[in-house]
């Protein structure tokens, strides 16, 4: 008896062609997944780099400084706001306490666009093993036309703060610059930190020539 016609090899040919096929899939999607991990930061690391989400150069540069007390051995270092803490917020830890801040912000520099407030959070660590109290001047942009397009969240609003010993501490804080500033480069924002209480000015009272003085013996003509 005849035996039917078969054509040998076609479901071996069948399988070894789904295997590569499904070995090209699972390539592409190694793939995929590479591309992803290594495009995919978030607005976060754009703003810090100076490039947003869509690759475009983000023209706003700020550079934020600290000058410290002599006599306060402390640091500051700026970083990511951490998620559900506002503008303004203020927390103090005690020594040996992790303080709830993101990654630092490499050189203190950060970036934004024209109208655009830039947040961040301030960290003071307190090298000493006493508390300490402190006080911020007013910020001194540079160059100093910058102060007139400023938009600021700030810490040097006539309070005093106070870290524990050994401790650390931060607030939440906002910095932008409108077009106004008319600024063709960099900002530099700088805040000397003060060590101990901030003194009331002293109290000028006028004599019955008119003229006032102070408790150092200094005029002040009215």
């Amino acid at each position: 008896m005849a035996q039917p016609h078969t054509r040998p090899g076609r479901s071996a040919r069948t399988r070894g062609g789904l295997a590569h096929l499904g070995l090209a899939v699972l390539g592409l999607g190694s793939l995929a997944l590479m591309l992803a991990a290594c495009g995919g930061g978030d607005a976060a690391d754009g703003a810090a780099s100076g490039i947003d989400g869509a690759g475009s150069a983000l023209p706003v540069e700020m550079h934020v400084r600290w000058v410290l007390d002599s006599d306060f051995p402390a640091t500051m270092t700026i970083h990511e706001p951490p998620e559900g803490q506002h503008v303004y917020e203020v927390h103090s830890y005690e020594a040996g306490e992790q303080p709830v801040v993101g990654a630092e912000i490499p050189d203190g520099i950060l970036h934004e666009r024209w109208g655009q407030a830039r947040r961040f959070i301030a960290l003071l660590t307190n090298e000493s093993n006493e508390a300490v109290r402190f006080w911020v001047a007013p910020h001194l942009p540079t160059p100093y036309v910058a102060q007139q397009g400023l938009m600021m969240f700030c810490l040097c609003t006539g309070e005093v703060y106070e870290v524990p010993p050994g401790g650390s501490w931060t607030r939440v804080m906002e910095f932008g610059v409108t077009r106004r500033a008319n600024l063709e480069g960099p900002i530099a924002l700088t805040h000397v930190v003060v060590r101990g209480e901030m003194t009331a000015p002293t109290p000028v009272a006028a004599d019955d020539t008119g003229v006032a003085t102070d408790d150092a013996g200094m005029a002040h003509h009215q």
